[in-house]
């Protein structure tokens, strides 16, 4: 990514950037995957205005570099003016597009702000592609000397036969090829490159780079596609202003019309824990011999497995490793036996929030002969959905040892009972912590939808038993 380790590492302590990455729409209603979560809250797209505003704040946090994605296929209509504001901030701009955004102004427009600029390939040879990539040479890229010109070209079963040919033709026009093994989504397990096949292609990529034009990679071959380490420096914006932590870990993190940069970035639980990788990360790129290069790519992680610090299933070292993957049973997250535990599944990891299920049967000692559940497990299953989500984030040696304690309990509001045969969800908030204390709030639901209970508890954990975590 074009930063030092030194300079990694400082951004890293400070919790502030290097980077930022912004999803740019045209218009109307944000399609990011935080809105299409939840349609009906939905907002507009930032304006240039509140994109400017952004900038400035990233500058603050120390950003040099702003990566812009155009949307498509119609370009942003204030593009121009959203570089002008990066470069006037003295930022780097590097720009994602495809063909149709650029003519021969616009061209010579990003020439002129010594914009880097990344076309993306398109696999259909369709003109738009060859007549940006014309314009853009006639302005001057290309040739050796200024802002640098590149192809994004994606990976699939499909199209990886072609790679090689098309990385050779990039390189003999002077135009990085930026080959992307793209991050699966929700259904689209199957369409996923075998680690095999992937670890093959960057090792042919390496030889021609090395045989053919005289270049030396700096890291192995097979790690290149994986390990861009973008959580320790960057962030990613989309078009409403939801702060993911890139494009493949959708976790919303905040809201930039809600809360400043700075508070998002200092605040994420997301973030610190994908800082502190080295202790966070589950096997086995824990304990991988690579993990100072790479920690496996996080959005494949979290699109694959609902756990952002989940072993990449992706690559080709972790090909045969067991790795978990959400909904998890509570078993072993808690220390409850069976009789007492009141949690069975955790089904959800969020940024400073989590989802647990419990199914109310009559071996539970809190239910009494009517086959009404005691009041007083709605208390414990909030504890216990914490304890869940600590617990899912600690290596298998720590959950062993992990314990806490239930300490008060405020402003706790039963709105219905549960039954045997009731299935419970409790969505869980952390609210802060203070050293080994700390505050949640949960809500919990019926399958109905009916809200049963709802109340604030304080906690207490061991803290020379685990690692840190945030609440």
């Amino acid at each position: 990514m074009g930063f030092g380790r030194e300079e990694i590492a400082a951004c890293v302590a400070r919790k502030g950037l290097l980077s930022i990455e912004l999803d740019l729409s045209s218009g109307g209603e944000c399609r990011c995957a935080a809105c299409r979560a939840v349609p009906e809250n939905s907002r507009a797209v930032l304006s240039s205005r509140e994109i400017g505003e952004v900038l400035r704040q990233a500058r603050e946090e120390g950003a040099r570099r702003c990566i812009l994605v155009d949307s498509e296929p119609v370009s942003h209509p204030e593009l121009p003016q959203i570089i002008d504001a990066a470069r006037g901030l003295e930022m780097e701009v590097e720009l994602f597009a495809c063909g149709t955004a650029i003519d021969g102004a616009m061209a010579a427009f990003l020439r002129q702000r010594a914009v880097a600029v990344v076309l993306k390939f398109n696999f259909d040879g369709d003109g738009a592609f060859k007549s940006a990539l014309g314009n853009l040479k006639e302005s001057g890229y290309g040739q050796g000397t200024g802002p640098a010109l590149a192809a994004a070209i994606s990976v699939s079963n499909e199209t990886l036969p072609q790679i090689p040919q098309i990385w050779r033709w990039a390189r003999s026009q002077g135009i990085e090829p930026y080959v992307q093994i793209i991050t699966p989504r929700d259904g689209e397990a199957a369409k996923i490159v075998h680690p095999d096949r992937a670890k093959s292609l960057f090792e042919e990529l390496g030889r021609i780079d090395t045989q053919e034009f005289g270049r030396t990679w700096q890291k192995p071959a097979a790690l290149i596609g994986r390990s861009c380490n973008r959580h320790q420096f960057a962030c990613h914006v989309t078009p409403c202003g939801t702060i993911f932590a890139c494009v493949g870990v959708t976790i919303p993190l905040g809201n930039v019309r809600v809360e400043p940069l700075h508070e998002i970035l200092e605040l994420s639980e997301v973030l610190e824990n994908l800082r502190a990788f080295g202790d966070k990360v589950k096997e086995p790129c824990r304990t991988c011999c690579k993990t100072t290069d790479c920690y496996g790519c996080r959005g494949a992680a979290y699109q694959l497995t609902g756990d952002y610090l989940a072993g990449d299933q992706m690559c080709w070292k972790a090909m045969g490793a067991a790795i978990e993957t959400l909904p998890v049973s509570a078993v072993g997250l808690v220390p409850h036996g069976k009789s007492m535990r009141m949690v069975d599944q955790l089904t959800k990891v969020g940024e400073r929030n989590a989802q647990t299920t419990f199914l109310v049967t009559n071996q539970c000692v809190l239910v009494d002969g009517s086959g009404r559940l005691d009041e007083l497990a709605f208390i414990e299953m909030i504890a216990q959905s914490f304890a869940a989500c600590h617990g899912f984030h600690l290596s298998l040696d720590d959950r062993r040892r992990h314990r806490g304690l239930l300490l008060g309990v405020k402003d706790l509001v039963l709105s219905a009972e549960a039954c045997v045969g009731d299935r419970l969800t409790v969505h869980l908030r952390k609210v802060t912590r203070f050293g080994a204390f700390g505050v949640v709030e949960g809500d919990i639901y019926r399958q109905d939808g009916k809200l049963l209970a709802t109340g604030q508890i304080k906690i207490w954990r061991r803290e020379d038993a685990v690692t840190e975590m945030s609440v």
